[in-house]
């Protein structure tokens, strides 16, 4: 992979780029720019015409050699405009840098497919043996117009202060989550320089800003923050080998500093609450997440007493008919909130249909359930309290108990306005569930530079995870699960093809069907929730079924490809089934960074 790193691309690319990008914005000696949003606006469109005719290249010729050099060219260009366009418009986005591979839009459609587009595409198609040129034309011309469309169709009015620092924010954690993890690279892994001509990007939008600044020492710090971070990328010997736990440690928490140090010099006040917490000094931090944020929009506060309240209301058995079950029953917190069984026993002392996964980290998700059927915390306590297996009651008899509960009735009254009801109670649950994202792990303690004391064996673990075994681009940092950063919106489902049992060749297929139960929708046919690994070490077995009773196992089926790798032919896997290549020692260091997860609470 080395050649992708080849001097051409560190070099000549970069200096037209940086060049390109700073006529764009840059004045006459003397003059300042106090417009920003005009000279926003016309960086933006140069930026796009770029783009433009990057992506007319590759229509241009068919010579695959020449294709594929203009191929990376166009995604430089497109790079460099990513942050503005990701942010503007979700939709272009994606039609240009979304997976390849189809989608379904479940319910009435669930039996129409739709297939993928944009650079992806074309980069799976152009890098194989024999491409299919025509393929690659008809993705490039379908890009060109989707350009087109938001040059003329976006009018990048209104754009104030706090607009440009969120899009600012997200593309940075974009690039820590996302850029160095090959998500959007997956066959060539050339993700090193695509992402410095992100942050080179980046650099020069920020110089529109330049006299916003009261303090001229913190856009210095900026340009040297930026330009180091940029070079670093540029200077990467190779996919496999970039320091991605450096890159983050040094160079991204330092500007999630500045961003906040900007925030206060510019004196923005945001006008509401995202996912992301501004206050926050790293991705690693209980400080990180807006937690009431991935809740019903009647859940906005969270506070100790609701917690208190959840808490009791957690380990009490009566809420279950019977008196038989309490979410302890199967979420037990010495287990990191798992029971560890293959699957969890039922109130009649048989297993459920799957696996109890940890509740810690499990607020910071957009779906809940293995098969994602509800949105949030206070739909899965509806359903495990409606569940026949489970606490096979209803909400009415919940709230009979609650109500004529003495302890519980004060309580409620000091913490909530409207009392006990139906939305109150179940909140009071979910908030303690909320509470347990605790972000105290060695690991968070180190990236964050609270404490220095990884092995080598850890680090190059984390390497591992975040590059060459491909882990996180599917469990996303920081979470280390399926919530798709930098928005948080969603959780992503997969098709692994994991198991009934434990065989390396001639497997079968775990009959669980999955998310395919929910909708119908054949593609979603055996997809599953990504969890979190996080507390990995203490919520053995593993897999929705509980097939694998060690990570070594977990790692021996990721290497080999999962289900494809062992005998299980899915037409739909999402999961790459090419083996990763991975050594022994390799394994064992991810093991090793997975190890480092395992929180105090």
């Amino acid at each position: 992979m080395d050649q992708l790193f080849c001097k051409w691309i560190k070099g000549a690319y970069f200096l037209s780029l940086f060049l390109f990008l700073s006529g764009g914005c840059k004045k006459e000696a003397g003059t300042a720019v106090t417009d920003y949003e005009t000279e926003l606006k016309k960086q933006y469109a140069q930026g796009i015409d770029k783009t433009i005719e990057a992506v007319k290249m590759l229509r241009d010729t068919s010579d695959t050699e020449q294709l594929r050099a203009s191929f990376k060219q166009a995604r430089y260009a497109f790079k460099s405009i990513e942050p503005l366009v990701s942010f503007l418009k979700k939709t272009t986005y994606s039609a240009l840098n979304q997976p390849n591979l189809p989608e379904v839009e479940e319910g009435d459609n669930a039996s129409k497919a739709i297939p993928p587009m944009g650079f992806q595409v074309i980069e799976e198609v152009l890098f194989q043996e024999h491409p299919d040129l025509g393929e690659v034309y008809r993705q490039a011309d379908n890009m060109v117009n989707t350009l087109v469309l938001e040059k003329n169709n976006t009018a990048l009015q209104n754009i104030k202060d706090h607009h440009f620092l969120w899009m600012f924010r997200e593309a940075l954690i974009r690039v820590a989550s996302l850029g160095i993890t090959g998500f959007d690279s997956p066959v060539i892994g050339n993700s090193m320089p695509e992402n410095a001509a992100v942050l080179y990007g980046l650099k020069e939008y920020l110089h529109i800003y330049k006299n916003r600044f009261s303090d001229p020492g913190i856009y210095e710090e900026w340009e040297k923050q930026l330009t180091a971070s940029a070079q670093m990328l540029e200077n990467a010997h190779s996919f496999d080998d970039f320091d991605r736990y450096t890159f983050i440690r040094e160079h991204i928490h330092s500007a999630i500093r500045l961003w906040k140090e900007t925030v206060r010099d510019w004196g923005v006040t945001f006008p509401m609450s995202t996912k992301l917490n501004n206050n926050a000094n790293t991705l690693f931090s209980a400080e990180t997440f807006n937690v009431v944020q991935f809740g019903p929009v009647y859940g906005k506060e969270i506070t100790e007493d609701m917690i208190r309240l959840g808490e009791a209301l957690f380990y009490d058995k009566s809420l279950s008919k019977d008196n038989r079950m309490n979410c302890a029953t199967c979420h037990q917190p010495e287990k990191a909130f798992t029971d560890g069984l293959m699957r969890s026993m039922g109130n009649k002392g048989k297993p459920v249909q799957r696996n109890a996964p940890t509740l810690l980290y499990s607020g910071l998700q957009a779906a809940q359930f293995y098969d994602a059927r509800v949105a949030n915390l206070e739909g899965q306590i509806t359903d495990v309290v409606t569940n026949e297996d489970e606490f096979h009651s209803d909400l009415k008899n919940l709230l009979d108990y609650v109500e004529t509960n003495e302890t519980y009735k004060q309580q409620f009254k000091a913490v909530y306005k409207g009392g006990i009801n139906h939305k109150t109670v179940r909140n009071a649950l979910a908030s303690y569930v909320r509470s347990l994202s605790p972000f105290n792990s060695r690991f968070d303690r180190n990236i964050s530079g609270v404490e220095n004391n990884l092995t080598a064996n850890e680090v190059n673990g984390f390497n591992l995870f975040m590059g060459k075994a491909k882990c996180a681009t599917c469990h996303f940092a920081p979470v280390f699960n399926g919530t798709v950063p930098p928005y948080f919106a969603k959780s992503e489902l997969e098709v692994l093809g994991v198991p009934a049992a434990v065989k390396w060749k001639n497997a079968k297929i775990d009959e669980d069907t999955g998310r395919y139960q929910v909708y119908g929708a054949a593609l979603k046919k055996y997809a599953f929730k990504t969890p979190t690994v996080r507390n990995a070490a203490k919520t053995a077995p593993y897999m929705h079924n509980g097939v694998y009773t060690t990570l070594e196992e977990v790692m021996e089926f990721y290497d080999k490809g999962g289900g494809a790798g062992i005998g299980i032919t899915l037409e739909n896997q999402t999961l790459p089934p090419d083996s990763l290549g991975l050594t022994d020692k390799e394994k064992e260091d991810v093991i090793a960074f997975i190890n480092t997860l395992t929180d105090t609470y």
